[in-house]
């Protein structure tokens, strides 16, 4: 068994912590395998870094053949103990399955059950159409935030090379496949910061400011709109743009803003116990039934989900009825009943409450995901 220690130098160390929870109790890592499966495949390569003298340190265990995969296995596990918080890319279906696979081939107790996993891979994958990726891999994470690997491998052509290091000990194939752990586990370093895009929508923004102006498209058509400027709660790495239900985000750095139409018109607020209520053909509109028995009964029904309203005129802000969700401001208008997109009255004290800005924003961006 080789094993060798060295210093990572990464570009995602400043996130680590704001992401992650405290740094000394985290540990990365990432295995190599002879296969995909951990019947008939070997653990040949276990990289772990750790924070040690405020230093992001690599620890690598390299399995000379497939007789010391035992080997390399307990110290990994011993090495892991202290450590609260396993951090991996895609290692919920594939590294921590493996590793346990293998302690019961050892008749070794079961790892990691207690200690809390962050896997990044699960983290980021939601967010692949957002992001325009084509594919949530870590090397193309790595592309996304402008990152550049020494690596040219993957994990595939390394098994050919394991297998020849094994015959020759070819000290120039060593060096290869340590590099390409190292490379896996400071990349999973370095793409931390991507994670700064499931924070921002869990996390309402900071509104600066709202105000009300008029878009003009490309046809001449004229239409209302909220601008929302937004102070974001996390640093964007790479500037965002996404569009959805006729509103427009687009933030770079710490600071974004979010258009959204405005519609100028009548809308139909429904009454949801209609049984209470009598439709008034001639007026448009539902009264309740204690007033309307004072009305002549050739003048009104009764009324049903679809005709139980009462009509407003003005300014509306959408807000769209998630499952299992609530309507986010109430009274809540609609066009007909059965629409789940509703609005709501925009009202001068609206655009000066940066607090009902700030939580509107953030149902919007998020309807928009």
């Amino acid at each position: 068994m080789k094993t060798r220690i060295q210093t990572l130098h990464t570009a995602g160390e400043k996130a680590i912590g704001q992401f992650l929870g405290k740094e000394e109790n985290i540990l990365f890592f990432d295995i190599e395998t002879t296969g995909l499966s951990s019947k008939s495949a070997s653990i040949y390569l276990i990289g772990a870094a750790v924070i040690q003298d405020k230093k992001w340190t690599l620890h690598q265990w390299f399995a000379e053949n497939t007789a010391e995969e035992e080997a390399i296995l307990d110290a990994f596990l011993q090495f892991s103990v202290p450590y609260k918080k396993l951090v991996h890319f895609n290692g919920t279906t594939f590294d921590v399955p493996f590793l346990q696979a293998k302690c019961k081939k050892y008749g070794k107790s079961v790892p990691f059950t207690e200690k809390e996993q962050a896997d990044i891979y699960r983290q980021i994958s939601p967010f692949k159409n957002l992001l325009k990726l084509s594919n949530c891999k870590q090397k193309t994470l790595e592309e996304f935030l402008g990152l550049n690997r020494e690596d040219p491998f993957n994990g595939g052509q390394l098994i050919e090379l394991y297998k020849v290091y094994r015959q020759e000990r070819d000290h120039r194939l060593l060096e290869v496949l340590l590099l390409h752990n190292a490379d896996d586990i400071r990349g999973m370093l370095s793409v931390v910061p991507i994670l700064s895009y499931p924070a921002f929508f869990s996390a309402p923004a900071t509104t600066a400011g709202a105000d009300l102006d008029i878009d003009t498209d490309y046809a001449g058509n004229r239409q209302k709109e909220l601008l929302v400027r937004l102070q974001l709660p996390v640093l964007l790495p790479v500037p965002l743009s996404i569009h959805g239900g006729g509103c427009f985000f687009s933030g770079s750095r710490d600071s974004g803003t979010l258009k959204i139409p405005v519609f100028t018109g009548e809308l139909k607020f429904f009454y949801p116990d209609y049984k209470n209520y009598s439709y008034l053909p001639e007026e448009d509109e539902a009264i309740h039934k204690s007033v309307a028995v004072f009305v002549d009964k050739a003048h009104r029904i009764p009324a049903t989900p679809a005709t139980c309203y009462t009509k407003k005129t003005g300014d509306f802000l959408p807000q769209r009825l998630l499952p299992a969700q609530e309507e986010l401001f109430t009274p809540a208008f609609r066009r007909e009943a059965k629409e789940k997109e509703s609005f709501f009255l925009l009202e001068e004290a609206f655009l000066g409450d940066s607090s009902r800005l700030s939580l509107y924003a953030h149902h919007i961006l998020n309807g928009m995901r």
